[in-house]
């Protein structure tokens, strides 16, 4: 599942992709920074896209959800990689309580440089690579023996061998606890997707993810898995 699919774009040609960035660079917000600008478009669904513009040239862009949840974590290190552009900024963070690693990108990275150790509360979106369903505990168990219902694996930290990994990746595997459920329609595609609250270990975030990516309606009280990429904004 792509990430612009969790927020309801469509994109299934060279052609449809190519009319979304014509859209963004029509309707959304320029942002001036060092190195370069962002191209913030924001769809009234609150899904947003923002692009990046490196000497007048479009680079790439990142997703995001104008999530109200924000959760604080422990900043220890920026996370170099030759695939970032300079509009990019990875870090290699803790949680709350020190309880596990994790790495996450920042959306608009260069409005606010983040210091480095810090500690920042911060709005996070997961967007989902593999997402399950589960309605009950009994569910998850059953499916899922070697799990605990209060685990999070920062996978992007290890190689598919379990090793080390040396280039980082923003990347985590938790379950969680759904504590709200809306239903929003991209104006843009006219797609639904879904907002979650969710409680996981240390801490809630917002999930989104499309329609069809669940086997049934998400309700509260319910229980997702999955693997996420991990945004925040500052």
């Amino acid at each position: 599942m792509s990430h612009l699919e969790s927020l309801g774009f469509k994109i299934d040609s060279a052609e449809a992709f190519e009319a979304l960035v014509s859209t963004i660079f029509e309707h959304g917000e320029e942002i001036a920074v060092e190195g370069g600008k962002y191209i913030a478009y924001r769809d009234a669904s609150g899904a947003t896209i923002y692009a990046q513009v490196e000497d007048e040239e479009f680079v790439g862009f990142m997703p995001f959800y104008d999530a109200e949840i924000r959760r604080e974590i422990h900043i220890e290190s920026i996370v170099s990689n030759d695939d970032l552009t300079s509009l990019d900024s990875r870090y290699l963070a803790k949680s709350q309580g020190h309880t596990y690693p994790f790495v996450f990108d920042v959306v608009n990275a260069k409005e606010r440089v983040l210091d480095v150790p810090s500690t920042e509360i911060l709005p996070f979106v997961a967007f989902p690579t593999e997402i399950e369903y589960f309605a009950t505990p009994q569910e998850f168990i059953q499916e899922m023996p070697e799990l605990s219902m209060t685990y999070f694996i920062p996978v992007g930290l290890m190689t598919p061998e379990g090793e080390a990994n040396d280039k980082p990746e923003p990347y985590a595997m938790f379950i969680s606890q759904i504590k709200s459920v809306e239903l929003k329609r991209n104006s843009y595609s006219n797609q639904q997707f879904y907002v979650l609250e969710v409680s996981a270990l240390e801490g809630d975030l917002t999930v989104v993810t499309s329609v069809k990516s669940l086997k049934s309606e998400p309700q509260v009280g319910a229980f997702i898995n999955g693997v996420y990429w991990m945004g925040a904004r500052v």
